[in-house]
Parts: structure tokens; sequence; C-alpha cells
């Protein structure tokens, strides 16, 4: 496994799903902790003027819609200096797989959450080998550890990125390139505005993930709810599941 530690002074990220969120929160992060270039990857750019004027010499508008395969190839061809890739870029779309969309939501839940992390890993790939010391910071869930029939295909989908970041971590060993996962409880977000749990601030998120990084964490639980989780997941997986069955919605 990777010993890679890596401080965000002088080096180079992309964030997808830069313009709001924990993703917004992470690019200010890496910015005001000193990296040298946040690439700030957006579907629509405009959404990152006010990052823009910010951050103007450090910041880079980057048109990235992680469905778009030509999209991926222009950041990438774009973006040759990156150091550490933060998939962060996911939708969240409730029900469970009996709803009456539920079929619709799981292919917007898999193009999303993990093809378009897959996809842009491929592209970076060989970037970040040639950039080291380099990482990869992928952005699951809790409801990726165990299934919560309210956001049923949404849950499969981030377990699906938490079996992708084992992988990921061990085929990459060779290479010392650090891959993080993070899961996050619920977060105050746009995207969790609908999920009535106690929320932590995407601030705070953002800066456990840095200090992981400098630490060279390998599995990020970054709220007081995933901290938790985290330990029953570890000591105790089926606590965990039957834990999130309640959560119906």
């Amino acid at each position: 496994m990777s010993t890679t530690k890596i401080s965000p002074e002088g080096k180079v990220a992309l964030v997808s799903g830069a313009n709001r969120g924990i993703g917004k929160a992470i690019a200010i992060s890496f910015l005001e902790k000193g990296a040298k270039k946040v690439y700030a990857g957006a579907r629509d750019v405009a959404t990152l003027d006010g990052l823009l004027s910010r951050y103007p010499d450090r910041l880079v508008p980057t048109h990235l819609d992680v469905t778009d395969d030509s999209s991926i190839v222009k950041a990438a061809e774009t973006a040759r200096d990156v150091q550490i890739l933060v998939n962060n870029a996911g939708v969240l779309q409730p029900g469970g797989f009996f709803s009456k969309d539920a079929l619709d939501a799981f292919k917007i839940h898999l193009d999303v959450n993990v093809w378009g992390l897959l996809k842009l890993s491929h592209a970076f790939i060989e970037i970040l080998k040639k950039n080291h010391p380099a990482a990869i910071i992928n952005i699951s869930s809790v409801a990726g550890l165990g299934n919560m029939p309210m956001i049923g295909s949404y849950s499969a989908t981030k377990a699906a990125v938490h079996s992708i970041t084992q992988g990921m971590r061990g085929e990459l060993a060779p290479d010392n390139i650090l891959v993080m996962g993070v899961y996050p409880g619920p977060i105050d977000t746009d995207m969790a505005k609908g999920i009535d749990l106690e929320k932590d601030s995407p601030e705070n998120v953002a800066s456990i993930i840095i200090q992981a990084l400098k630490e060279g964490e390998e599995d990020v639980f970054p709220d007081p709810m995933s901290k938790q989780v985290g330990t029953g997941y570890m000591t105790n997986p089926k606590s965990i599941e039957k834990m999130f069955a309640e959560y119906r919605g």
C-alpha cells in the first residue's frame, strides 16, 4: 500500500464538481493551503466566476462534464500538470429499487458516480504517474458502506466507488500513488437538502481531507456520523446494514 504523504502547498490539483458543495470547499481549501494551481471542473464554467474573482491567478475554470467523453479528454489535454485528482462530481436522486423511476435513477447514478469517476481517472492516470508524488481522492459516502433504502441506487453506486477505490489502491501500489476513499455522512449541501438528518459543513469536510492527505490516510471519515459508521463498519458491518435499513424515507 501507498506510504505517500502530500502537502497541498505548491501542488496542482483538479477537482470535479468544484462549483458547489464539498467540491467547492475542497478547491478553496487547496488554494488556502498554498496549492500552486487548482483546475476547478464544472459543467457550466460561469458558475465558477465567484471563485475565479477570489483566486484569479491560481484557479483555472475547466469545463468538465464527467458524462461527456470529449469533455474529459479535453480536460486531460489541458491539465497536464495535475498531481492530485479529486473525483468529487456526483448526483443523488431519492428513491428505492422499487420506486417509480428506479431504473432511470440507477442509470443516472451509474453514469455520473461510477462511469464518470472511472473515465476521469483513466484519462489522468498517466499524468499522475508522471507527476509523482500524486494522489487520487474518491468521494464515496457512508451510504456506500450500507444501503439506505430511501436512496437505494445512490447507495449502490457509492458502494461501487468504495470497491473501485480499493481496486485502484492495490493496482497503483507499485507506483506509490495515494488512493484515498472519503466517506462523508450528511453534509450541508444542495445535494443533501432533502435529507432530514443533522449535517456537517462542507468546509469542515474539506479541512479534514486536506489533513488526511498530508498524513497519507487511505480511508477518511470526515464528520461525526461518518466516524461512528466507520467504526461500526470496521468492527461489525451487519450492524451498519441493519441501522441503515431503517432509513426508508
